[in-house]
């Protein structure tokens, strides 16, 4: 049986959402794995169980499920890659966003506080690149896995809208009274839920990795750029 707690329901009302909207200022003083830990507990409260509800949906949300419960490993990858590269990652977080000239700026910044060439960010940067490589990979597919499960839900949530708003009114108000030990009753509208749910902490995983890429790729390229001019 599917279990779905007060805080679920009420994400559930949302629309599918992206990466949260912290300033850069904010990202730097969030630690990355401090934040995709969040991100994978609140995957595991979610759930990715196997759910039968309907003949005609099933096969899209134990799909939707097996591909969660896959980038699930994905982002436990990530959290140990950012453990392991704490600098790097803040860095490229408080840096979201800016141009190559500022970008540039704030990395000789960076260097000027090391005391050796292996803790200047161009060679942090580069074997952070070699440790997450496998994982932007699969991040790159996730972004495009992700627009065919959203347009299926959407589907899906415009068939039965108003089953959805009805489920998520009744958890949001028998939430303040409800033992969260006890299984609620899966229906098509619960699962449907679920998977919103499901895609929108999707979203913030692959909007954390992608935005951290993005930078990590800028910086790659005005670092080549640099060499190459000797």
């Amino acid at each position: 049986m599917l279990r779905k707690s007060l805080t679920a329901a009420v994400i559930a009302l949302s629309l599918i959402a992206g990466c949260s909207s912290l300033s850069n200022e904010q990202k730097a003083n969030v630690d990355r794995d401090v934040e995709v830990e969040r991100i994978i507990a609140e995957i595991d409260t979610v759930g990715y169980e196997v759910v039968q509800v309907s003949p005609g949906i099933d096969e899209f949300l134990n799909g939707l499920s097996a591909f969660v419960k896959q980038q699930r490993n994905v982002s436990v990858q990530y959290r140990e890659v950012v453990k392991q590269h704490r600098d790097v990652t803040s860095f490229l977080a408080a840096n979201e966003g800016k141009t190559d000239e500022e970008l540039l700026a704030e990395a000789k910044i960076f260097d000027l506080g090391t005391k050796t060439d292996e803790d200047k960010i161009g060679n942090k940067l580069a074997a952070y690149t070699s440790a997450t490589e496998t994982i932007s990979e699969e991040n790159s597919q996730l972004t495009i896995e992700l627009v065919k499960q959203s347009v299926q839900l959407g589907y899906l949530v415009t068939q039965y809208g108003t089953q959805i708003a009805q489920a998520a009114a009744i958890n949001a108000t028998m939430g303040y009274f409800k033992d969260d030990d006890d299984d609620e009753e899966l229906t098509v509208a619960t699962a449907v839920i679920r998977a919103k749910d499901q895609i929108s902490l999707l979203n913030e995983i692959n909007g954390l990795i992608q935005a951290d890429q993005e930078v990590a790729d800028s910086l790659n390229k005005l670092q080549e750029q640099l060499d190459a001019r000797g």
